[in-house]
C-alpha cells in the first residue's frame, strides 16, 4: 500500500486539530498576477508586453502526469507525444530546441537538442514546481537561442521559513491513474531555523504501465522514472540570499513504441519493423546562487548563478537480422549567469546581464549481431569528443514615457564556438573528420504598454528571435523519426516577430488575446531526399527555410458570482516555409513541420464559499490538420495517410479538504472514451481515465 494511504489513514482518525497549511481547498489555477519570468526579477505581468501564463503547483500536481502536460489546452500550445514518457511541448509552432526551458532560470537547453520534438522537457519533475511560467513569443534578448516558440521557466519550491527556534515539516503526495495503472509518489522533508535559513527535500518515483487507449491497451507503452531534489536557501539581514539547490531525474527503459512492430496503428498510420528501441535519460543539476534586492543604482536587484548540469541517454535498439545497436552520449554543462535590475532613473528601469555556458561531449555506439560484438562506430548520435561554448551579454531597458506608457528597447550580443575532432565523413564512409565552426549575432527588441487603465493595456512591439546551429544540426548521425547525417557549414537561424494585444482584470471578466506575425529566415529544415534507410526517410538539412507564422490566441475568466465562473481559452495559426523537393532539388512553399490546428479549451467551475470544495465540468477540442510539410507526409509512422482527425473529449474534476492538513482530488478524464491522437504523436491519447491525488502535510 503506497505510503500517503497509511497517512491518510492516521489523519482521518479522531485527533486533535492541528495547524491548517492553507485556507481551503485550492482551485487549480491557470494564471496568477505576479511573474518572473519576462524579466528574471518579480514583475505584474499587467506591466509586460508579452503573452504570459502561469500555472500553479495545484494546476502541475492535480491537473497534468508530467510537466510538458501542464501545457495542454493553453493557447498556442500543443503537447505532442513521440511517446508515453517522451512529451514536447509546440509553443505558437516551435518545438525541441526552438523553445527554451528554465529550471530556476538555469537553461535546461543544451547543445545535443535534436530537432522537433524531444524527450528533454520529462526530464523535470513537476511535484518539486512551485509554479511554472510561459511566455510566448521570440524572447532572444532576454534568453538568447532557443528562444523562439516561447520560454518556460519552472520555478522550485522552497521551504517556508518564520517563526523561531528550528521547525520540522513534511509532506507526502499520491496519484493513482487507470488509464495506464500508474502511481506516482512524493515524500518531503522540510526544515528552517526561523527565518535565518530553509531546507526542503524529496524523492518522487512513479511506474507506469502500458497505456489504455480509446481503441484498448497500447503494449510496451509503459516505463518507470523517479527523481530526488534538495533546495537550501540560507537569508541574511542585509538582503542577500544564498541558494544551494540540487536535482537528479531518472527515466528507464521508455519505449519509443511507434518504430516497433508493437505499434497500434491509428487511423491508417503505418507500423515500424523494430523489434525493440527503448530509451534510458539521465539530468543531473546542481547550481548555487547569491541574489539579492533593495541595493540602489544598477545593481538594485541582481543574482549572480554556477550551475553544474549533467545530460546523459542510452538507447537500446534491437532490428531485424538479430542487429541491435546501443548509442548515447555524456553532456556536462558548466554555466555562469548575472541577472541585475536598476532602481528607476530619469532614462528608465535597467534589466542587463551575461550568461557563459561551456559544454563538452563524449559519445558512442556499439553494434552486435545475434549477441556477438561487432565493432564500435566513430560516434553516437553527435560528434564524439565534442565542445559547444557561447558569451552572451544583454541590455533591456524600460521608459516611461508618460503616465500611461512606457517603451522597452532591448538588444543582446552572442558569439557560439562548435569543435567536434570526431564525426563520421558523410560522403567517405567510416573515416573520421573534425568540424569547427563559430557564430556571432545580434539580436534587438522594441516592445511597448499603454495603460488603459491600472488594470488593463494594450501591448505590443517587434522581437527578433534566433538560433544558432548546434551539435545537433552540424554532426548528427542518427535515425529518429529520420536519418540524419552530419551537415557543416550551416547558419543561425532568424525571426521577427509583430505582435499586438490585450490583458486586463475588470471587476468580474479577466482576459488576455493577441495576435502575431512571424517572418521566418534561414531556418535550418530536413527535407526528405525520397530514400528509405531501414524503412526511416533520409533528409536533407539546410536553411532554405524562409517563411512566416502568424496566429491569434485568446483566454478568458468570467466570475458569475462568488461561487461561479466560466472559462474559455482558444487559438489558431497557420504558417509555410520553404523546403527542399528532392530529388529535382526544386524549393517548395509548404507548411511548418506539425503545425498545430485550431484549439479550445471551455469549462465550468464551482467553489464553496468556505473554499473547501471546488468542481469543474471541462471540453478539450483540437481540429483535424492536413497541412503538412514535406517531412510530415513521410512521417507516416506518427501521422496518418492525409493528416490527423479532429477530437473533443469532456472531463469532471473535483477537491476538497477533508481535514486541515490533508487534500484530496479526482478527475474523470475522456469521458466518452475517444481513441484520438494530438497532431505529431507517436502514440494516441490516454481513453476514459479516472485519477485521483492525495496530499498530506504534516
Amino acid at each position: 500500500m503506497p505510503a500517503n494511504l497509511v497517512l491518510l489513514a492516521l489523519y482521518l482518525a479522531p485527533q486533535s486539530e492541528g495547524p491548517t497549511q492553507e485556507p481551503g481547498a485550492n482551485f487549480p489555477q491557470r494564471s496568477e498576477e505576479i511573474v518572473v519570468s519576462a524579466t528574471g526579477f518579480p514583475e505584474d505581468s499587467l506591466s509586460q508586453p508579452l503573452s504570459i501564463d502561469t500555472m500553479s503547483q495545484d494546476w502541475l500536481r492535480q491537473r497534468s502526469r508530467s510537466l510538458p502536460e501542464a501545457l495542454r489546452g493553453q493557447p498556442s500550445a500543443m503537447v505532442q507525444k513521440t511517446a508515453y514518457g517522451q512529451s514536447s511541448p509546440f509553443l505558437r509552432g516551435f518545438t525541441g530546441f526552438r523553445t527554451r526551458l528554465l529550471v530556476d532560470g538555469v537553461p535546461l537547453n543544451h547543445a545535443a537538442m535534436r530537432d522537433g520534438p524531444n524527450q528533454y522537457w520529462s526530464t523535470i519533475d513537476s511535484l518539486k514546481v512551485e509554479r511554472l511560467e510561459l511566455v510566448r513569443g521570440p524572447s532572444s534578448v532576454l534568453y538568447g537561442s532557443d528562444a523562439i516558440g516561447g520560454t518556460v521557466n519552472a520555478i522550485a519550491r522552497r521551504a517556508e521559513v518564520g517563526g523561531t527556534g528550528l521547525q520540522l515539516g513534511g509532506s507526502s503526495f499520491t496519484r493513482y491513474s487507470t488509464a495506464e495503472n500508474s502511481w506516482t509518489e512524493r515524500l518531503e522533508a522540510s526544515m528552517n531555523q526561523g527565518s535565518e535559513w530553509g531546507f526542503l527535500g524529496g524523492v518522487t518515483m512513479s511506474r507506469f504501465d502500458d497505456l489504455r487507449a480509446g481503441s484498448g491497451k497500447l503494449p510496451e507503452s509503459g516505463y518507470a522514472e523517479g527523481g530526488a531534489d534538495f533546495r537550501f536557501d540560507r537569508y541574511f539581514s542585509n538582503g542577500l540570499v544564498w541558494t544551494f539547490s540540487g536535482e537528479t531525474f531518472r527515466q528507464a527503459n521508455v519505449p519509443r513504441t511507434h518504430k516497433t512492430v508493437f505499434a497500434v496503428p491509428y487511423q491508417g498510420s503505418s507500423i515500424g519493423s523494430e523489434l525493440r528501441r527503448d530509451q534510458d535519460q539521465v539530468r543531473d543539476l546542481i547550481y548555487s546562487r547569491l541574489s539579492w534586492d533593495g541595493q540602489g543604482s544598477l545593481w538594485d536587484q541582481g543574482e549572480v548563478t554556477l550551475s553544474y548540469q549533467r545530460h546523459a541517454e542510452d538507447r537500446d535498439r534491437l532490428r531485424t537480422g538479430a542487429r541491435r545497436d546501443l548509442q548515447g552520449f555524456e553532456l556536462i554543462d558548466w554555466g555562469l549567469t548575472a541577472r541585475f535590475e536598476s532602481v528607476p532613473t530619469s532614462s528608465g528601469i535597467w534589466s542587463w546581464g551575461a550568461e557563459i555556458h561551456d559544454q563538452n561531449v563524449d559519445s558512442f555506439r556499439h553494434n552486435f549481431v545475434g549477441g556477438a560484438f561487432t565493432g564500435s562506430a566513430v560516434q553516437g548520435a553527435i560528434g564524439d569528443d565534442s565542445s559547444y561554448r557561447s558569451i552572451e551579454v544583454y541590455a533591456q531597458d524600460e521608459i516611461l514615457i508618460d503616465e500611461d506608457f512606457s517603451l522597452i528597447p532591448g538588444v543582446r550580443l552572442s558569439t557560439y564556438s562548435l569543435d567536434a575532432d570526431r564525426v563520421a565523413n558523410p560522403v567517405a564512409g567510416p573515416t573520421v573528420i573534425s568540424l569547427s565552426d563559430d557564430w556571432t549575432n545580434v539580436a534587438a527588441s522594441l516592445r511597448g504598454v499603454w495603460y488603459l487603465s491600472q488594470e488593463s493595456t494594450i501591448y505590443g512591439g517587434l522581437s527578433q528571435g534566433f538560433r544558432a546551429p548546434n551539435l545537433s544540426d552540424i554532426t548528427s548521425l542518427d535515425a529518429t523519426s529520420a536519418v540524419e547525417t552530419p551537415t557543416p557549414g550551416l547558419d543561425p537561424e532568424h525571426y521577427l516577430q509583430a505582435e499586438l494585444g490585450s490583458k486586463g482584470r475588470d471587476g468580474a471578466f479577466s482576459w488576455q488575446a493577441s495576435a502575431y506575425h512571424t517572418i521566418v529566415q534561414d531556418m535550418i529544415v530536413q527535407s526528405p531526399t525520397g530514400v528509405l534507410i531501414g524503412g526511416t526517410p533520409e533528409v536533407q538539412k539546410s536553411n532554405v527555410g524562409d517563411g512566416w507564422l502568424q496566429g491569434i490566441e485568446f483566454a478568458g475568466d468570467y466570475q458569475l458570482n462568488t461561487q461561479w465562473s466560466l472559462f474559455l481559452s482558444a487559438s489558431w495559426m497557420n504558417g509555410e516555409v520553404d523546403q527542399i523537393a528532392l530529388p529535382a532539388s526544386t524549393t517548395v512553399r509548404e507548411p511548418i513541420s506539425r503545425l498545430m490546428p485550431f484549439q479550445a479549451s471551455t469549462g465550468v467551475r464551482w467553489q464553496s464559499e468556505d473554499q473547501r470544495y471546488w468542481a469543474e465540468g471541462w471540453t478539450w477540442t483540437m481540429d483535424n490538420q492536413d497541412k503538412l510539410a514535406l517531412r510530415d507526409a513521410a512521417d507516416t509512422s506518427r501521422i496518418p495517410p492525409g493528416g490527423t482527425p479532429g477530437f473533443t473529449i469532456f472531463g469532471l474534476s473535483a477537491g476538497m479538504k477533508i481535514h486541515p492538513q490533508v487534500n484530496w482530488s479526482v478527475s474523470l478524464e475522456n469521458l466518452g472514451d475517444k481513441n484520438y491522437r494530438v497532431h505529431g504523436s507517436g502514440i494516441q491519447g490516454p481513453g476514459f481515465n479516472a485519477i485521483t491525488t492525495v496530499e498530506i502535510h504534516f
